[in-house]
């Protein structure tokens, strides 16, 4: 599976993603994709990614910008490492974010814990929307 999502990333510009640093991941809201950053700089493009050692992340002031609008910018993400062992997992557990209803990063089956760390995470797009699931052991 893994070989399959790391072949499925549409390289941005001929970059190449170096799997022992971190990246950077957030929904596209007009390609309807997840766009990966590395280094501060969109490296490619894909529908499917998973990672791990993640952390959640909603930037507070583009939060605020959103709420104001109403109109929605990138401003929540998570980091991790592309993994590897991907196959062996079962990713189960869905985590949800949703700017007008949360601050944060939140557990689906029970909105009211908040999600910052998972050991994997499997990000997909689905009907133009994301998806996010970790995994069950995280």
């Amino acid at each position: 599976m893994i070989n399959h999502l790391i072949s499925a990333i549409q390289p941005v510009k001929d970059r190449n993603i170096i799997a022992t640093k971190p990246v950077k991941v957030y929904f596209n809201l007009h390609k309807k994709c997840f766009s990966i950053q590395q280094n501060g700089l969109v490296v490619g493009h894909t529908d499917a990614i998973a990672l791990r050692d993640v952390t959640f992340k909603v930037n507070q002031a583009g939060r605020n910008k959103v709420l104001k609008e109403r109109r929605k910018n990138v401003h929540a993400f998570c980091t991790g490492y592309l993994d590897c062992f991907a196959d062996e997992r079962f990713y189960d557990v869905k985590i949800v974010y949703n700017p007008y209803k949360y601050d944060s990063f939140r557990l689906y089956h029970n909105d009211s814990v908040t999600v910052n760390q998972v050991n994997a995470v499997l990000l997909r797009s689905k009907d133009g929307r994301s998806q996010i699931l970790a995994d069950r052991n995280a």
